[in-house]
Formats: structure tokens, C-alpha cells, sequence
């Protein structure tokens, strides 16, 4: 079990930012579940997330609590690129900054340092996703593409409308220092 290698912690706002463990992954999975506005996938696979991706994922805690989520894995064939996966924060602390937070300390860890892309995939309605992207690109100063990549008859009875990849870069490491350091 992986459980506890790198551990990277940040306070901010009474905000503890860390790799997650196994043992974080019910919470985490119960933490979807709640947020009512993503879609949640089994128990399990955020076990695995948290077990065999803690290097690019990232919990917050406040209080003990996980309030705050973003899974992320580097695509075998595109070692310059972290593909966001999800990106989770409770209702209370949406609209203060905590995903932009969440994004901007994984972005800092330094297992990272080669990440010159980060992609996510979305449908073009989702409005809380759309303005973190364009704000870390605006902070990199580098390019935000976005790109029909599926339409949406590909998700079957999701009715989750297309697929949209946005793509931010390149970075370069100036930025993500800065990144590291706001």
C-alpha cells in the first residue's frame, strides 16, 4: 500500500491541501456523491484513484474534513500533459477560490515540473469549469484551445451533452513557479 508517500501539506484559510491515501477514498467518493453537480463513479475507482494516482490528485481538508477533491493522471503517451479529471468542492466553499487552489498546488508539486499542458474534458454548459481554465491560462500567459473531441451521442443515456477538450499551454516554469507561490 502506498498510503502516506508523498505527502505535501499547505495551509491557507484554515485549508490543509495533501496527496490523498486509500484510506481517504469513502470520503472522497461520498464528497461526489454529495456535490450534486458531478457525476460520480464507483467507490472503488476512487480507491484506485487515491491508491495508484495520489501523485497527481489532491485533496483539501478543513477541520479533518475532505472539502475538496481534483483527480488528474499524465497520459501514457504525453508525459507534458495532466489530464484533469474531476474537480469537487463542497457547496459552502464553492465561488471562494478553493478549486483554484486545489489546481494551483498540484501544478507546484515537483513530481510535476515537466507538465507543460493541462487538458480536461466538458461539456460546454459547464460554467464552473470554464472560467478556472481560462484564469490559470490568463496566470500562465499561455493559450486556452477548447475543442469538440466527442459528440454527444458517445455518452449514450448520460445525455451529458459533447465532450469539449480544453487545452492550456504551454506553461513554462516561470509561471508555475509563480503558480507555486500564490
Amino acid at each position: 500500500m502506498l498510503a502516506g508517500t508523498h505527502q505535501t501539506i499547505r495551509k491557507a484559510d484554515h485549508l490543509i491541501f495533501r496527496t490523498p491515501t486509500a484510506g481517504d477514498s469513502p470520503e472522497v467518493h461520498e464528497l461526489l456523491l454529495r456535490s450534486g453537480e458531478m457525476e460520480s463513479n464507483s467507490r472503488q475507482c476512487y480507491l484506485l484513484l487515491c491508491e495508484h494516482f495520489p501523485s497527481t490528485c489532491v485533496v483539501a481538508e478543513k477541520q479533518g474534513d475532505i472539502v475538496g477533491f481534483i483527480s488528474a493522471y499524465i497520459p501514457p503517451d504525453r508525459h507534458d500533459t495532466l489530464f484533469i479529471w474531476q474537480i469537487v468542492v463542497i457547496e459552502a466553499l464553492r465561488g471562494r477560490g478553493v478549486a483554484k487552489r486545489l489546481l494551483r498546488h498540484l501544478l507546484s508539486r515537483p513530481n510535476l515540473k515537466r507538465i507543460r499542458y493541462v487538458e480536461a474534458m466538458m461539456s460546454p454548459s459547464n460554467e464552473a469549469a470554464q472560467p478556472l481554465f481560462r484564469a490559470l491560462a490568463k496566470q500562465c500567459n499561455c493559450s486556452l484551445d477548447e475543442m469538440m473531441t466527442f459528440p454527444a451521442d458517445f455518452f449514450g443515456e448520460e445525455n451529458r451533452g459533447q465532450g469539449n477538450l480544453i487545452r492550456v499551454g504551454p506553461i513554462n516554469s516561470v509561471s508555475k513557479t509563480l503558480i507555486g507561490r500564490s
